[in-house]
């Protein structure tokens, strides 16, 4: 007797999967269903170029347009000379609508011009940085009838600036 006893305390227990099964049925649906809702919204950014032979490499007709992001305002310049500064509004906030209106002009002038550098200081906030690439990349015009969509300049390159003002 004692025999059968160990022989049926060495038989390994039957594994139920159905509690298990009946969660993949139902997780695996959901979360393929949740997946095509979240999508991420990206767009290419190049570095400046640091080399002499990439940089000479630009059409001499087109200006550099360089915005620099400081504490006090944006600074805009055109191939190195200072074009605007655009103080920030009273809440701090970058002032996004008076920057388009003096980019609106360049585009005109430039139409195939569309490249432009970001440079902002260190203590910048990244929101900040994402809401002046907004407005850089387009505007939206809702002159007489329909608004339209005006591309600006979405080729973008961001960088740091010294800690000077120029």
């Amino acid at each position: 007797m004692r025999h059968r006893r160990l022989r049926r305390s060495h038989e390994p227990p039957e594994i139920d999967v159905t509690a298990f099964m009946n969660l993949m049925v139902v997780l695996i649906p959901f979360l393929l269903l949740s997946a095509a809702f979240n999508h991420l919204t990206m767009f290419e950014l190049y570095l400046p170029a640091a080399s002499a032979e990439a940089q000479a490499e630009p059409d001499k007709r087109l200006p550099a347009l360089t915005l620099e992001l400081r504490a006090t305002g944006i600074s805009l310049q055109v191939d190195g000379r200072r074009d605007a500064l655009i103080p920030d509004l009273d809440g701090g906030e970058p002032d996004t609508q008076e920057l388009q209106a003096r980019l609106r002009p360049l585009k005109n002038r430039y139409p195939a011009l569309t490249q432009i550098s970001i440079l902002s200081e260190a203590q910048i906030p990244y929101a900040r940085i994402i809401e002046v690439m907004d407005a850089v990349r387009a505007m939206q015009i809702e002159e007489s009838g329909p608004g339209y969509r005006l591309e600006l300049f979405p080729d973008i390159a961001l960088g740091a600036t010294d800690s000077q003002p120029s």
